[in-house]
């Protein structure tokens, strides 16, 4: 496309307002009466016109992966104005004649996270990152994660918003049809769907790391920056349900990187049956640290460890003696250290055992459960090692393991 040097009027709003979908309304309106009552817009709309690179996209969706939107000139023109006042005339070509030239376009593949924030982009190779809220492409739902809650309610009552996202840019087929199968677009796509499956293999693991409760909480895409259609492109995504959301957060540092990046190579060796044992004890983990109250905290850490070290136990043969001797052996470095673990193990047992059987932890002694309380990091510290180590290492013979060793 050859087009003039084009001035363009700068929108007259508040463009780093703390208005969400207002922002974005008051600049597609904007920039929509440029289009159809200023030269420079139908200047813009007709060389678009006469592209037959455009042409060819009519009747078609614009795919981001999860997400498509119908094509429509006019918000592709619309696009091109915004990215000159953004990024200046060459690099709005440049990144237009990209996209129209090329059957397949990069995304940002998207898994926005709960229970997680990070001062700086943590890169776990491969592509995939964790990032923060601040550093993710303007959408709506940027706009709307750092848009300040409403103080009248109590704390307790706002519901969490994401504070940063798992991410990776892989490539999608960039126009399909509109009558496509969800499993036609797997097939198509393959390698999006299968970082799609990874950034949440990554979320659940982070659970694994000591002191973080991670949950997924919007999956979406989004078009590389400066890259059509940005903000005008429309949305969309899936979330799931939860029982129990949790309030808590936690800081990742770059420390945490290889401790991240070992467990997310060991998960995807490990067998089918593996993979979903240990994705349930993670996500009863993952729930017993975001509880509130004390007694829940430890019936799902409880349900959490029994899922991992008694899958095997049908008959229910010793299982406070098997829990125990099953998880100091496991990961006992020492005689010492397996007498400490042994000792936790029969203490989160027997509380569970209390709660489970009676809805009652230490008779109601209240000075006896704050002291589970104060210890409860120390409990679930020694459940993140067991599953790390069951992660890494693979499912023992248990009687091989014990027995040998003594």
């Amino acid at each position: 496309m050859e087009i003039g040097n084009l001035q363009i009027p700068r929108p007259e709003i508040d463009d780093e307002g703390a208005f969400v979908n207002d922002r974005i309304t008051q600049l597609y309106l904007w920039y929509s009466k440029i289009i159809e009552n200023e030269d420079v817009g139908t200047q813009v709309l007709a060389a678009l016109r006469e592209d037959p690179r455009v042409q060819a996209l009519e009747g078609r969706m614009i795919s981001y992966g999860n997400n498509a939107t119908a094509f429509d000139i006019k918000t592709l023109a619309m696009w091109f104005l915004r990215t000159i006042q953004e990024y200046g005339q060459d690099i709005a070509e440049k990144n237009l004649n990209t996209f129209l030239n090329s059957d397949k376009v990069s995304v940002i593949n998207t898994l926005w996270v709960l229970g997680v924030e990070v001062d700086k982009t943590i890169d776990l190779g491969n592509g995939y990152k964790i990032e923060s809220v601040h550093k993710m492409p303007d959408s709506r739902e940027k706009r709307r994660y750092l848009k300040r809650d409403d103080f009248f309610h109590p704390p307790h009552q706002i519901m969490p918003k994401p504070k940063s996202a798992i991410t990776c840019i892989c490539q999608v087929t960039k126009a399909v049809k509109g009558n496509e199968t969800f499993q036609q677009g797997k097939i198509r796509d393959k390698e999006f769907w299968n970082s799609y499956q990874r950034l949440s293999e990554i979320a659940l693991l982070l659970n694994a790391i000591d002191g973080v409760s991670c949950i997924p909480y919007y999956s979406t895409s989004y078009a590389l920056h400066g890259m059509p259609m940005g903000i005008f492109g429309g949305s969309g995504g899936g979330s799931p349900i939860y029982d129990i959301i949790g309030h808590a957060s936690s800081k990742l540092s770059r420390d945490s990187v290889s401790e991240i990046h070992g467990l997310v190579d060991a998960f995807g060796v490990l067998p089918s049956g593996e993979k979903l044992r240990m994705t349930r004890a993670l996500s009863r983990l993952s729930q017993a640290k975001r509880r509130l109250q004390i007694e829940d905290k430890i019936l799902d850490l409880g349900i959490a460890l029994e899922m991992a070290l008694l899958d095997d136990n049908v008959n229910n043969d010793q299982l406070s003696q098997s829990f125990r001797l099953r998880g100091s052996w496991l990961i006992g470095k020492d005689g010492d250290d397996r007498h400490i673990i042994y000792s936790q193990l029969k203490d989160i047992y027997d509380y569970r055992c209390q709660v489970a059987h009676s809805g009652v932890l230490c008779k109601n002694n209240w000075t006896k459960i704050d002291e589970v309380r104060n210890r409860f990091h120390e409990y679930s510290f020694l459940a993140e090692r067991i599953i790390q180590h069951l992660i890494h290492k693979g499912h023992p013979e248990w009687s091989k393991l014990i027995l040998g060793a003594i």
